[in-house]
């Protein structure tokens, strides 16, 4: 469940990304299906964006660590359940430069946090279990082994990648069941179109393995500003039944604003290569 749940997270990161770009809008758009259509076709106009993610739920523990013990607990007990409530991510992407910087902070697993910074193709890792300096990894050797489905340059100047990018992301929206308007809200302090959708295991192929063949569904609210399309605040609600359910909320602020990302001092980096189970080579 939790490497599924990690993959799920992960796409939905590209089309967190994928919907942030700036164009103008059509007036009082009352279809679901062209307000999210319209957010893609915004694409290669988003230089940078501030983001902020708040997590709250729970996933099994036994999940989470592989024990089969905890995820199939003996008759009559309930599952460990491990409270992710607290969790925070926050950054800046800067699609113009190709960097970007995260904080990540997990009370809930022994007070982890994590520290990343991405200039010119190497990510700069810091970890609350590690070194005390940041350790260098090269994106180039690490792409091709993440469980991440690949999708056109995103933020291309090129116009053909960026349509090509907006047809995928065409492709896979028809394959959900229709998405529904809701009533226009505030968010941000941004006049929004809020637009909901909810996949169920019965109703996506894709959805049984991303919920550990369970019985679930997977939830998403967005909330695009009127003026541009682009989003204001994105919420995912993953309910696995057993396996936990959880949310994250994506607040996406200070578009196009001015961002300094650079690299970490010499003395902060260390020698030692930074490697991740399964991941890296």
């Amino acid at each position: 469940m939790t490497r599924r749940l990690l993959a799920l997270v992960a796409i939905s990161a590209i089309l967190i990304t994928a919907c942030s770009g700036g164009a103008a809008a059509t007036p009082a758009l009352t279809d679901p299906k062209l307000i999210l259509t319209g957010s893609t076709t915004s694409l290669q106009n988003l230089k940078s964006v501030h983001f902020n993610v708040a997590v709250t739920g729970s996933l099994n523990a036994g999940d989470l660590t592989g024990d089969a013990t905890g995820s199939s607990p003996a008759p009559g007990a309930s599952p460990v359940m491990l409270d992710l409530t607290g969790t925070t991510i926050s950054g800046d992407i800067d699609l113009a430069d190709s960097s970007g910087q995260v904080a990540l902070s997990v009370p809930a697993l022994l007070a982890f946090s994590a520290n990343a910074v991405v200039v010119g193709g190497i990510a700069y890792v810091k970890t609350s279990l590690g070194d005390t300096k940041f350790a260098k990894v090269d994106l180039s050797s690490l792409a091709g082994s993440l469980p991440i489905p690949s999708l056109p340059a995103i933020g291309s100047p090129d116009p053909s990648a960026a349509n090509a990018m907006v047809a995928a992301i065409d492709a896979e929206l028809a394959k959900l069941p229709a998405p529904t308007k809701l009533a226009d809200e505030t968010v941000n302090n941004q006049d929004c179109y809020h637009v909901q959708e909810i996949v169920n295991s019965s109703d996506f192929p894709d959805a049984g393995s991303v919920l550990n063949g369970a019985s679930g569904s997977l939830t998403v609210d967005l909330w695009t500003q009127k003026s541009d399309l682009r989003p204001s605040r994105l919420v995912i609600v993953v309910d696995g039944g057993t396996s936990g359910k959880l949310t994250l909320t994506v607040d996406l602020t200070n578009y196009d604003g001015a961002v300094t990302i650079a690299a970490p001092p010499a003395d902060q980096i260390s020698d030692q290569p930074f490697s991740l189970p399964g991941l890296t080579p």
